[in-house]
C-alpha cells in the first residue's frame, strides 16, 4: 500500500485536510503533543479497515460536527484505489471502494459494508492486524509483534507470505479425499446391494412355475364368473323396465285418488257456503230496517257534535280568564310580602349602624396611636433600606462560596468514584488478554469450518443436480422399454402383422423381429439398471454430505457469538489501556482538589469582598428585632384604619335608611287597598263574565249527546248486516253453477282410477314373475371380475419382472467384477490425497517456508539492532521446541533476545533497550517481505516511540531508516523530538487551533 492522496472533514482534531503524498519518499510528521500527527494515520486505518483508537464509532467525529469523512487514494499491486468512508452521529457507516480503470474511478462497492469491506481486504491483501502488525507502528504498541503468542506470531507472518494459498490446496486435497472415501463408500454399498441381488435370482425360475400356474386358475374362475354376470344383467334389464311403468302407473293412481279427495272437500265447502247465503237472504226486512234507523241516529249526533265544540271553546276560555285573574292576585300578594321584608331589613339595619356610631371617640384614639407607631417604622425602614444591599451582597457571596466548595467536593468524589472504577478495570486486564487469545484459536478453527462447509454445500448441490437428470434419464428409459414390451406382446398373437410397417410376417421374419426387439429390450433394461444404481450411489453420497453439513453447522453455531465477545473483549482491553493513562492525571487531580478544599483555595477575591462588607454593616445601628418590634405596633393599630372607614360608611348609610323606610311604608298600604277591595283587572273580570252569559244561552247538555253515541254504536253492525245481504244476492246463482260442475268432474274421476287399478295389479304380478331384483348379484359378479383380473394382473407384473430378473443376473455379476476394481482406484486416490493435505497443511511446507525465511529476518534483525545498539544486542529466532515428553517437538515461534551478558527475558530489559530491539525486529520483518517477489508492503510507518532513546539512540534510528529507505516506496516518520526534525529533509507540521488541526508541507 503506497499513499497517494488524503482528504479529512471533521475526522477527529481536523475540520478540513488535503494533503497529497506525491513524490515523498522519507518525511517527517512533527508538531507537538495532541495537535493531531497521529490522526492523520488513523484516518488511512479508519478509511480501509474501520478500525481506530476510539471506543466509539462516533468518537471520530468532530467535536460539534454531525458527520465524519475520509477519502483515502493509494497504490497496491499496481492499481490506484479509492476508499471513502463516511459516519454520521448516531447512525450507520457508508463505505464506496474505487479502482483506476482508463483514466477513471469505478466502483468495486458491494450492497452491505461488510461485504465491501471484504472485498478491500481481498484486493489489499492485508487485514488490520497484519497491518499494525509490519507496516504500521503505532504510538505505545511498538512492542506488537514481540508481546504476540508464538502461534499468532506465526498467524502474521504466514499472512504477510500468502501462505494461505496452501491452506487452500490442503483443504482441496481433504475434499478430494473426503469425496473419494465417500465413493469408495457407496461403492461398497452398491457392491453388498449387487451380491443380494445376484443371490436373490438364483430362486427366480421356481418362482415363476408358480405364478404361471396360479395365472391359469385365475383365468377359469374368472371365465365362469363371466356368464353368470351376462345372464343376471338379461333378467335385471327386464325387471327394471316392468318396474319403471308399475312406479308411473302408481303415481299417477297417486296423483287421480288426491284429486278425487280435492274434488269432494271443494264440493263440501261450496254446499256450506250456500247453507250460509240462504239464511242471510231469509233476514232481508229486518236488515233495511235497522239500517234506517242507523242513519236517523247518525244526523242527531252530527248536530249534537257541533254543540259540543262551542261548549267546550267557551269552558276553555272561562278557565283560561279564572285562572289569569287568580295569578295577578297572587302577584299582588307576592309584592306586599316583598316590601314588607324590606322594610324589616331596613330597620334592623339602622339599629345596627347605630351601634357602630357610639364607638367614635374609640377610634379617633387609635387612630392617634397608629400614625406614631408608621413614624417609628419609617425610621427603622430607612436604617434597614442602607443596609439591606451589604446584606443581600453578602449573602450572594456566601452562596457563591458554597456552590463553588459543592461543586469541588462533587468533583472530588467523582474523581475518587472514577479512580476506583479504572483499578477494577485495570486489574482484569490480564485475564481478559487471557480469553481474547483463546477466542482468537476457536475463531480461526471456526472459521476454517465454515468455508469446508461451503464446499459441503456446494458438493451437494452438485449432486443433487445429478440425481434429477438421472431421474429424467430413467424416466425417459422406462417409457421406451414399456412401449418396446407392448410390441413384443403384439408379436406374441398368432398371425401378427410387422408392428413397423403392419405387413404380414413368416416365420424367418417373425424370428428376426423378435430378435431385434429383445436385443433392444436388453439394453434398455442395462441402461435402466446403469441409471438406478447411479441414482441410489448418489443418493447415498447425498446423505453423507447431508449429515457432515449438519454436524459442520452443529460446530460453527457458536462462531458469531464467539467474533462479537472477540470484539468485546478487545474493546474492554483498549478501554483498559486508555485508563491506565488516565489514573495518574486523576490521582495529581484528586491531590489538588483535597489540598484546595482544606486551605480553602477557591475563589479568594470573594473571600476578601465578604470580610469588607461585614466590617461595613457594622457601622451601621441597625437592630432588625426592633424593627421587628416596629412592624408589631403598626400592625396592632392598623384596625383603628379600618374601622373608621366602616364609621364613615355607617354615617352615609343612616342618611340613606332615613330616605327609604318612609318609602316603602307608602307602598305598602296602597297594596293593601287594592286587595280589600278587589282591584285586580277590570278587563279580565268583563271577559269572564261574558263567558258565562254565552255559555247559558247554549243550552247544550252532555247526557242526551252521550245517550245518543250509545245507540248509534249499538246499530252499527246494521251497516256489517246490510253489506253482507248485498254480497249474497250476487254470489247465489255463480255457486249453484259451480257446484253442478264438481259432480261432473268427481264421476270421471272415479272411471279413470278403477282402469288404473287393474292395470297395476297386472305389473304386480309380471315382476313376481321375473324373481325380485338381481342388482346384488351382478355388483357382487363384476366386483368378482374385478378382483380376478386384478390378481392376474399382479401375477403378469411379477412373471415380467422375474423374467427381466433372469435378464439382469449375468450382468450383475459383470458389474460386481467391475464396482471391486472402482473401489480399489477410490481407495488410491484417497491416500494420495490424504498425504497431499498433511504437505500442504501448516506442519507441512508452510513450516517449511517459515524455517527458510526466519533465517533472512533474524540477520535482518542483527543487522540493524547492532547498528542501534553498538552491536551491544543479539536476537534468535526457535521454531521447534521439546514438549513435555522428550521425544516429541513442539512447533512454535519464540525470540530469545541476548546482550554482553548472556541471554535474558524480554521484560528485563529497559524501555530504550527494548524499544531499539521492537524497532529492529519490525523492520527487519518489513525489510525481507518487502524484498520478497509479490510482496505488497512498500509503506513504512513508525509512530512516535523515540522519547525512550538519547540522543546517540536517536542518531542510531534514523540511520537505520535511511538504510532501509531504497527497500520502501514511502517512510512517514511521527515525532515531536526537534532533534529528529533536523534529521528529515521533508517535513509535514502539523499545528492545533481553535478552528481544529492544520498541515505545511515543508522541504
Amino acid at each position: 500500500m503506497i499513499p497517494q492522496k488524503l482528504r479529512l472533514k471533521n475526522f477527529l482534531s481536523y475540520q478540513q485536510l488535503a494533503l497529497d503524498f506525491s513524490g515523498l519518499h522519507v518525511a517527517c510528521i512533527c508538531g507537538g503533543n495532541g495537535s493531531g500527527k497521529s490522526s492523520l494515520l488513523e484516518a488511512m486505518s479508519w478509511a480501509i479497515w474501520g478500525a481506530s483508537r476510539v471506543a466509539s464509532e462516533d468518537d471520530v467525529i468532530h467535536v460539534g460536527s454531525k458527520e465524519a469523512q475520509v477519502d483515502f487514494t493509494f497504490m497496491a499491486g499496481g492499481e490506484v484505489y479509492r476508499v471513502m468512508r463516511t459516519r454520521s452521529r448516531n447512525s450507520s457507516t457508508s463505505l464506496e471502494f474505487q479502482v483506476m480503470s482508463e483514466g477513471k474511478f469505478k466502483s468495486l462497492t458491494e450492497r452491505k459494508v461488510r461485504s465491501t469491506q471484504q472485498t478491500i481486504v481481498s484486493h489489499l491483501k492485508m487485514d488490520y492486524e497484519t497491518f499494525i502488525n509490519s507496516v504500521y507502528l503505532r504510538q505505545g504498541r511498538a512492542d506488537e509483534f514481540m508481546l504476540k503468542r508464538p502461534s499468532d506470531r506465526k498467524q502474521i507472518l504466514a499472512d504477510m507470505l500468502a501462505l494461505s494459498q496452501y491452506d487452500e490446496l490442503a483443504e482441496r486435497a481433504k475434499d478430494i479425499a473426503r469425496t473419494s472415501k465417500a465413493e469408495s463408500i457407496v461403492l461398497e454399498n452398491m457392491l453388498v446391494h449387487l451380491r443380494a441381488q445376484i443371490l436373490a435370482g438364483e430362486a427366480i425360475s421356481p418362482q415363476l412355475t408358480a405364478l404361471q400356474s396360479q395365472l391359469t386358475e385365475l383365468q377359469g374362475w374368472e371365465s365362469r364368473d363371466l356368464d353368470r354376470l351376462q345372464v343376471a344383467e338379461k333378467l335385471q334389464k327386464q325387471y327394471e323396465s316392468h318396474l319403471q311403468q308399475l312406479t308411473w302407473l302408481q303415481q299417477q293412481q297417486a296423483g287421480l285418488t288426491s284429486n278425487l279427495m280435492q274434488t269432494d272437500r271443494q264440493l263440501l265447502s261450496q254446499c256450506k257456503q250456500i247453507q250460509q247465503l240462504e239464511a242471510t237472504l231469509s233476514q232481508r226486512s229486518q236488515i233495511l230496517q235497522d239500517r234506517d234507523r242507523y242513519q236517523l241516529l247518525a244526523t242527531q249526533t252530527a248536530e249534537l257534535e257541533c254543540k259540543f265544540q262551542t261548549y267546550q271553546h267557551l269552558s276553555d276560555r272561562r278557565v283560561e280568564f279564572s285562572h289569569k285573574l287568580t295569578g295577578l292576585q297572587t302577584e299582588l300578594k307576592a309584592q306586599l310580602r316583598h316590601y314588607q321584608a324590606q322594610l324589616e331589613a331596613l330597620v334592623q339595619q339602622e339599629r345596627d349602624l347605630q351601634g357602630i356610631l357610639g364607638r367614635a371617640p374609640e377610634i379617633e384614639v387609635a387612630i392617634a396611636q397608629l400614625n406614631l407607631a408608621r413614624s417609628v417604622l419609617q425610621e427603622f425602614d430607612r436604617l434597614h433600606g442602607q443596609s439591606t444591599p451589604l446584606i443581600h451582597r453578602h449573602q450572594v457571596l456566601q452562596h457563591q462560596l458554597e456552590r463553588e466548595q459543592t461543586k469541588l467536593t462533587a468533583k472530588l468524589e467523582e474523581l475518587v468514584a472514577k479512580r476506583e472504577q479504572l483499578y477494577l478495570q485495570v486489574q482484569h486486564h490480564d485475564r481478559l488478554l487471557i480469553a481474547a487469545q483463546e477466542l482468537d484459536r476457536q475463531i480461526v478453527l471456526l472459521q476454517k469450518k465454515q468455508v469446508y462447509q461451503q464446499r459441503v454445500h456446494e458438493k451437494g448441490l452438485e449432486r443433487r443436480d445429478f440425481l434429477e437428470r438421472l431421474k429424467i434419464r430413467l424416466a425417459d428409459g422406462e417409457a421406451a422399454f414399456n412401449k418396446l414390451e407392448a410390441k413384443m406382446r403384439q408379436l406374441t398373437v398368432p398371425n401378427a402383422p410387422c408392428p413397423l410397417c403392419d405387413r404380414p410376417l413368416d416365420e424367418a421374419h417373425w424370428q428376426l423381429v423378435q430378435k431385434k426387439h429383445k436385443k433392444e429390450s436388453r439394453d434398455l433394461q442395462a441402461d435402466i439398471w446403469v441409471v438406478k444404481e447411479q441414482q441410489a450411489a448418489s443418493e447415498c453420497e447425498i446423505q453423507v454430505l447431508r449429515e457432515e453439513y449438519r454436524n459442520l453447522m452443529k460446530e460453527i453455531a457458536p462462531l458469531n457469538d464467539l467474533i462479537q465477545r472477540k470484539g468485546n473483549l478487545q474493546e474492554r482491553l483498549k478501554a483498559i489501556a486508555e485508563a491506565q493513562q488516565r489514573l495518574e492525571l486523576i490521582d495529581a487531580e484528586i491531590a489538588e482538589l483535597r489540598d484546595r478544599l482544606q486551605t480553602n483555595n477557591y475563589s479568594r477575591e470573594a473571600w476578601e469582598e465578604m470580610e469588607l462588607i461585614d466590617r461595613n454593616i457594622r457601622k451601621f445601628a441597625y437592630d432588625e428585632k426592633n424593627h421587628a418590634l416596629a412592624r408589631g405596633d403598626v400592625e396592632r393599630w392598623r384596625w383603628a384604619e379600618v374601622k373608621q372607614s366602616e364609621l364613615k360608611n355607617a354615617q352615609r348609610q343612616a342618611e340613606n335608611l332615613a330616605l327609604k323606610i318612609p318609602d316603602l311604608q307608602t307602598k305598602i298600604k296602597q297594596l293593601h287597598d287594592r286587595l280589600e277591595k278587589n282591584l285586580i283587572d277590570l278587563e279580565v273580570q268583563h271577559e269572564l263574565e261574558q263567558c258565562d252569559r254565552a255559555l247559558v244561552q247554549l243550552a247544550y247538555d252532555p247526557d242526551i249527546h252521550h245517550q245518543l253515541r250509545s245507540q248509534k254504536q249499538e246499530l252499527t253492525p246494521a251497516l256489517l248486516q246490510y253489506q253482507e245481504l248485498a254480497r249474497a244476492e250476487q254470489e247465489y246463482p255463480e255457486l249453484q253453477q259451480q257446484v253442478q260442475q264438481l259432480q261432473q268432474l268427481h264421476n270421471v274421476h272415479q272411471q279413470e282410477l278403477e282402469i288404473m287399478t287393474n292395470q297395476i295389479a297386472q305389473l304386480q304380478t309380471q315382476c313376481q314373475s321375473l324373481q325380485g331384483d338381481h342388482a346384488e348379484e351382478i355388483r357382487s359378479l363384476r366386483q368378482n371380475c374385478q378382483d380376478w383380473r386384478s390378481q392376474m394382473d399382479g401375477l403378469l407384473s411379477q412373471i415380467g419382472s422375474l423374467q427381466q430378473s433372469q435378464q439382469q443376473l449375468e450382468q450383475n455379476r459383470q458389474r460386481e467384477r467391475e464396482t471391486l476394481t472402482r473401489i480399489e482406484l477410490a481407495r488410491h486416490r484417497q491416500r494420495i490425497h490424504t498425504e497431499l493435505h498433511q504437505a500442504f497443511g501448516k506442519n507441512g511446507i508452510q513450516a517449511l517456508m517459515l524455517e527458510n525465511v526466519l533465517p533472512q529476518i533474524e540477520v535482518e534483525a542483527n543487522q540493524i539492532l547492532a547498528q542501534l545498539s553498538d552491536r551491544q544486542l543479539n536476537v534468535r529466532f526457535i521454531t521447534q521446541k521439546s514438549g513435555k515428553k522428550n521425544d516429541r517437538l513442539i512447533e512454535t515461534l519464540d525470540i530469545e533476545i541476548a546482550d554482553t551478558k548472556g541471554t535474558r527475558p524480554y521484560e528485563t530489559y529497559s524501555g530504550g533497550e527494548a524499544f531499539r530491539i521492537n524497532f529492529a525486529v519490525r523492520l527487519a520483518l518489513s525489510r525481507v517481505l518487502a524484498q520478497r517477489k509479490g510482496s505488497t508492503l512498500q509503506t513504512l510507518i513508525i509512530d512516535e516511540g523515540f522519547g525512550s532513546q538519547d540522543r546517540l539512540g536517536c542518531d542510531r534510528l534514523v540511520s537505520a531508516i535511511n538504510a532501509i529507505a531504497p527497500d520502501f516506496e514511502c517512510i512517514l516518520v511521527i515525532t515531536h523530538m526537534p532533534q529528529m526534525k533536523e534529521a528529515f529533509n521533508t517535513l509535514i507540521e502539523v499545528s492545533k487551533g481553535d478552528e481544529g488541526s492544520t498541515i505545511q508541507l515543508v522541504g
